[in-house]
């Protein structure tokens, strides 16, 4: 599902990047929704990693006894 999620997120980013600059406006919102894709895109990526990892944590602390 996530790679879902991220391969739109990249689609997202590429068609911002190739958007013809006509005035200023333009140049706004292709800056604004790149830098929105590239924290969502960072965030999917890192979300499940600390998610994951921290579930680990709790596991490898259950089996311990500390």
């Amino acid at each position: 599902m996530s790679y879902v999620f991220e391969i739109t997120l990249a689609a997202v980013l590429l068609f911002f990047l190739f958007l013809p600059i006509t005035d200023r406006r333009t140049v706004v919102m292709k800056v604004v929704m790149m830098v929105a894709a590239i924290f969502l895109f960072a965030a999917t990526l890192v979300i499940p990693h600390a998610v994951g990892s921290s579930a680990l944590l709790v596991q490898a602390s259950l089996m311990t006894g500390h």
